[in-house]
């Protein structure tokens, strides 16, 4: 029997009245979903076998509130479906439909380029109520301001798969474990090789050398309040003076925002319920989102060259914050915290190196030392 958590009252209902479109190439796992959906109360839930399926079921009906899509299908896998509706190009259907992708986080560059594709949220597999009730709340809730359609079409909608994750095993055989309670442990995967998908359309003038890589820096071992100084520390560093730009001003913004949030986080492991630590765990995921998508758009009008290795470190921190969100309802206090821990030494690790580069690149393009 598949239970759910004690959803305000308020949230139950809203999902009540939702007629949701789940889409996946397996029937087993479409009628998995829909079994969490009736669950949660959901009455009008529809189905298709794969992406293009799912645009004339769209175009047929009007009337779908939200899209639950897998990637991985064929004919039309879950990011042209995201891009062709980004784009309005499908009859009935409003360019803003809210979309949450189904997603092993392992499949980094598929994860970003559905953030570029401005979708509303991740699940990652196997799915379960607790977590599929709060990630529908919280996507219906979040507000996308949509790009030009030209914006979306430049997108690749070819689906990469990490060699690491491939050794692992078949997309299809990860998606025949649906009745876990909480997402497994993904496999280490190796620094993102760039892949040209992702590339800028044009090169820029002066392309900057990327620095050799050095041994990745890591948290003081020391008491919490140490620890979110150095990661205040390492985020202030990203707004040098000199540099006119008013999406460092908003990174610089958003991370302080995120950093708070995560030392929340830390403060809440030890006592409080489930429920209120997932709340800000979701904040988090809905702050890193959108950060990433606007910085990927910022890197490619600026055309930096490394996009690609930049972007699949944000899907990484984002298979981290995933992850963390799945152990809250393990109930084990030491994975907990580890899952923690490693979201929090990613999230070092990226500006410390990653986002110092491109705030080096930038200032390079502008000419200043």
């Amino acid at each position: 029997m598949i239970e759910s958590m004690q959803l305000p009252r308020v949230i139950m209902e809203h999902i009540r009245e939702l007629a949701i479109l789940v889409v996946d190439d397996q029937p087993i796992i479409n009628e998995f979903y829909r079994k969490i959906l009736e669950t949660l109360g959901c009455k009008r839930i529809y189905s298709a076998l794969s992406g293009q399926e799912a645009i004339e079921r769209l175009a047929e009906r009007g009337d779908i509130n939200l899209v639950l899509t897998d990637i991985d299908m064929q004919p039309g896998n879950g990011l042209e479906l995201l891009q062709a509706i980004r784009c309005g190009d499908v009859d009935n259907t409003p360019r803003d439909l809210c979309v949450l992708v189904v997603s092993d986080y392992n499949y980094r560059h598929n994860v970003m380029k559905a953030v570029g594709l401005d979708c509303h949220g991740f699940l990652s597999k196997p799915l379960n109520a607790d977590v599929l009730s709060a990630k529908v709340h919280a996507a219906l809730h979040r507000q996308i301001d949509l790009a030009p359609s030209d914006t979306y079409r430049g997108i690749s909608t070819e689906i990469k798969v990490s060699p690491a994750v491939a050794s692992y095993g078949s997309l299809v055989a990860h998606k025949a474990r649906p009745t876990g309670s909480s997402p497994a442990e993904p496999v280490s995967a190796p620094a993102a090789v760039p892949q040209p998908d992702l590339e800028p359309p044009t090169p820029p003038a002066e392309p900057a050398v990327e620095p050799q890589p050095e041994a990745p820096p890591t948290l003081p071992q020391s008491d919490p309040q140490q620890v979110q100084k150095a990661l205040e520390q390492a985020a202030s560093s990203l707004l040098p003076p000199g540099i006119q730009d008013s999406f460092l001003h908003y990174k610089h913004d958003t991370l302080r925002e995120i950093l708070h949030l995560l030392y929340q986080v830390g403060e809440s492991l030890a006592d409080s319920p489930p429920e209120e630590i997932h709340a800000l765990i979701e904040q988090i995921e809905q702050l890193s989102t959108d950060l990433f998508q606007q910085e990927y758009l910022h890197q490619r009008e600026h055309g930096y060259q490394p996009v690609s290795s930049h972007q699949a470190e944000h899907g990484l921190i984002l298979q981290r914050t995933q992850m963390l969100t799945g152990k809250l309802y393990g109930r084990r206090k030491d994975r907990i915290l580890k899952a923690y821990r490693q979201l929090r030494e990613a999230w070092y690790r990226h500006i410390s190196v990653k986002d110092q580069q491109y705030v080096e690149f930038l200032q390079h393009q502008a000419g200043i030392k």
